[in-house]
């Protein structure tokens, strides 16, 4: 697919340094990256493909933002993704980043998304992503207690 084929193309949008490479292994406590605690990080060092999972969903809440009236979301529930590294990228890598909906299903008011992005450095493309969302709204759904709810559990505009 070509640049053109995402409904969003963000250039140059998301740099890997080694800081955010220990924040993350910080963050995510596996035993598998053992550079959450060490000073210095070889710059040739492969990134795992899901420290990019925070500026994918933030493109992809932004693309529901769009398709979705009165988007709230605290009524987003994360249903499944799968990630394809081609290349690992690196530190010091500068990342662009497209997104786009491939699919959308709706049963009982809740909204099925599909959503792919792709990760590219120099033009290469590096990761694919495709995560499926719900999203409960419509007048089938009793949102009131979720919208009730959300502000307390989650740091609105944040990803938009």
């Amino acid at each position: 697919m070509t640049d053109g084929d995402y409904t969003h193309w963000l250039d140059d949008c998301y740099s890997v340094d080694s800081e955010g490479l220990r924040s993350y292994g910080r963050a995510t406590r596996s035993p598998h990256v053992p550079y959450a605690s060490s000073r210095i990080i070889p710059r040739d060092t492969p990134v795992p493909p899901l420290i990019v999972a925070d500026p994918v969903f933030k493109v992809a809440a932004r693309l529901l933002a769009e398709q979705i009236e009165q988007f709230n979301v605290g009524r987003l529930l994360h249903v499944s993704q799968t990630v394809r590294q081609v290349t690992p990228i690196r530190i010091g890598d500068v990342a662009s980043l497209g997104a786009r909906i491939s699919d959308r299903v709706t049963r009982a008011g809740i909204d099925l998304f599909t959503v792919d992005c792709v990760v590219r450095v120099g033009g290469e493309t590096r990761i694919e992503t495709s995560s499926v969302v719900a999203y409960a709204g419509g007048d089938e759904a009793n949102t009131d207690l979720v919208d009730a709810a959300a502000p307390g559990i989650v740091m609105h505009d944040a990803v938009l």
